[in-house]
């Protein structure tokens, strides 16, 4: 969802760039660019609901690329387009790799998550993900990785550039609030609640459930807890529920703190290791203090220590995250320092005038010299 948004506050709210997508989701729609869907063969697509799921995933990742649909090509050449970009993730970036070869264009990458991420097929598949991924970094004349850890595990290319995700300053920054005595400090924690991070948040609030100075809010979806243990957080209310527009806003203007977590298992490192959570984009420019729980190795602890702009929790026994809020709660210089620092990362590398202008302009020497 984070690279759908990126793309579409790159090429549709902008007007820099002519667009036609070639996408492989079949719920897929847009008034504002041309698309075309590429469609798997029917027999494939019903042997995905079978027994033998696992091998139908196993054989798409293993052939992808093969064969450009013969409407898929002619759309693009009566297109002509200057370049060849790919979401690099999925399979369909090896379609996007060929096509840019038969029209003899340079190609572009953009690198957001490793593929490894919830992949589907068996488990032997995901080191062969991994391996294809770097080929399809190789590959490109130009590439974009979400975070320079990203590109670090990546390896050296003659072309690539961090690329985070992009935002806008809001007209006005509110200070944190001063809370009065008998008012808990509120811990805020968004975002998907599957894989780690569910279980993460839930042994967060069994620790907070008895701290009557801290406050603890869970907004998301996916949820990997046991139907009593979600009963027990909407019964104490620490669980909202998932939350968008108007009712998101409400809660997250609510909160004095804004929680991140980064897995500490070992199934987690790798994305850990590689990723910037999107959420950031809101949480560094909200003037609030933002809490970073998670290994010394993941990207958010990196840069947070490297730019100051979080207070930093490494140990994976939740109590230190609870200590680290009530520290915060009493130390209002430190909050202006943390959300101080926050808003000079943002614009000196989110800010989305930066970030979209310097992807363009690496773009337009990409065609120039080709």
């Amino acid at each position: 969802m984070g690279g759908c948004m990126i793309f579409y506050r790159q090429f549709v709210e902008r007007n820099d760039y002519d667009l036609f997508v070639v996408t492989d989701r079949g719920d897929f729609s847009s008034n504002y660019f041309p698309s075309i869907q590429y469609r798997l063969p029917t027999i494939l697509r019903r042997l995905q609901r079978t027994r033998i799921a696992n091998y139908v995933h196993d054989f798409i990742h293993l052939t992808s690329g093969w064969l450009i649909p013969r409407e898929i090509e002619v759309a693009a050449r009566q297109f002509n387009p200057d370049l060849v970009m790919v979401g690099a993730e999925t399979p369909i970036a090896d379609l996007g790799i060929c096509l840019s070869r038969k029209l003899k264009v340079p190609l572009v990458g953009h690198f957001m998550d490793w593929p490894t991420f919830a992949i589907a097929g068996h488990s032997w598949i995901s080191s062969y993900a991994s391996k294809r991924f770097r080929k399809r970094y190789r590959a490109c004349d130009l590439a974009f990785g979400i975070c320079p850890e990203m590109l670090e595990r990546l390896g050296p290319h003659p072309n690539a550039h961090v690329f985070y995700p992009p935002g806008k300053l809001p007209d006005f920054i509110p200070n944190h609030r001063v809370k009065s005595p008998n008012e808990p400090y509120h811990i805020f924690f968004a975002g998907n609640l599957g894989q780690w991070y569910g279980r993460m948040v839930l042994q967060l609030a069994q620790t907070i459930d008895c701290n009557k100075n801290l406050k603890f809010s869970i907004a998301g979806k996916n949820a990997n807890w046991t139907s009593e243990e979600e009963a027990w957080l909407i019964q104490n209310d620490f669980f909202a529920g998932f939350k968008k527009g108007a009712e998101y806003e409400k809660l997250f203007e609510s909160a004095d703190c804004l929680l991140v977590c980064m897995g500490f298992d070992k199934e987690a490192e790798l994305i850990e290791s590689t990723s910037f959570k999107s959420k950031f984009v809101d949480y560094l420019r909200s003037g609030k203090p933002i809490v970073v729980w998670g290994p010394e190795y993941c990207t958010a602890i990196r840069h947070a220590r490297k730019y100051g702009f979080a207070a930093c929790v490494t140990d994976p026994d939740p109590v230190s995250v609870m200590e680290v809020a009530e520290r915060l709660y009493q130390d209002l210089k430190t909050c202006d320092q943390l959300t101080k620092k926050a808003l000079d990362f943002f614009k000196a590398k989110i800010n989305c005038d930066i970030v979209f202008s310097n992807a363009l302009s690496e773009k337009k020497k990409l065609i120039l010299r080709n």
